[in-house]
């Protein structure tokens, strides 16, 4: 019997560059909660203050749902609406930072171009809502692209998936549509791994054409202190996100993504 081979991120590995990528969406998502008190004016302020590259500002709200008993047994439901933060949008409208009471989610939401430019442009932001928000730990850092790939009416999922979805035993019928989760661990190392895969109808085209949507989320729990310096584990968070891309879409798609 043979043992499992040593599994180790690689950082100086390279992989295709993409002119076409079907990035849909790229997001880093700290999970870190406000330890001071975020007021809804004084906060607009400030953010107008330390990013003014981000003008347009918009207030988010949430729906808080109580359910409280009374003296007769029976059950008083209640519902109001609550500021939870702000979401904000650059000029072009390329990047979008949310930022709550629980963290911040800083997105690229249009033609994707780097990752270093990405990277750095999130962790500027985040330095911002460190100083405003002032979180004693981050509780989850992860880094997450939705990659969203229009099928043609005579083009199958093996066009660019190299593993089929499963097909229905006895019958040997392909499905129509599907939805696939699967997480993981990464040995040896703090991450997990959420991917999903699924089938969307396209909303902008014909009827009969369909969205192939893979979702790579990579996340970890284990960041040491607010004052860590992040570019090693997101640079590893990336690579993960990479492998697992390039490693499961065939030659035809990469070709068709201009590689």
């Amino acid at each position: 019997m043979f043992a499992p081979s040593q599994f180790a991120i690689n950082l100086s590995e390279e992989f295709p560059n993409l002119t076409n990528s079907p990035i849909l969406e790229a997001v880093i998502h700290w999970e870190a909660h406000a330890n001071k008190p975020l007021e809804q004016i004084s906060l607009k302020d400030k953010l107008t203050n330390r990013l003014p590259e981000y003008p347009i500002i918009q207030p988010q709200y949430g729906i808080e749902f109580k359910i409280e008993g009374v003296p007769d047994d029976r059950s008083q439901f209640s519902q109001h609406t609550q500021w939870n933060g702000f979401r904000l949008e650059d000029s072009p409208k390329n990047y979008v930072a949310q930022f709550t009471h629980t963290g911040i989610a800083f997105s690229r939401v249009q033609s994707y171009e780097s990752w270093e430019n990405f990277k750095t442009e999130a962790l500027r932001v985040w330095d911002v809502f460190v100083e405003l928000a002032e979180p004693p730990a981050i509780r989850r850092l992860g880094v997450r692209f939705i990659n969203r790939i229009l099928l043609k009416q005579d083009e199958s999922i093996s066009t660019y998936l190299k593993s089929e979805p499963y097909r229905l035993s006895g019958l040997e019928l392909s499905p129509e549509s599907f939805f696939y989760q699967d997480n993981y661990k990464v040995a040896g190392y703090p991450y997990q791994i959420n991917l999903v895969r699924t089938i969307q109808p396209n909303q902008t085209g014909s009827g009969s054409e369909q969205a192939l949507i893979i979702d790579i989320d990579v996340f970890t729990n284990a960041v040491s202190s607010i004052q860590e310096d992040l570019n090693q584990q997101l640079a590893e968070m990336r690579w993960l996100k990479n492998k697992i891309f390039f490693s499961n879409i065939t030659n035809t798609a990469l070709n068709n993504f201009g590689s």
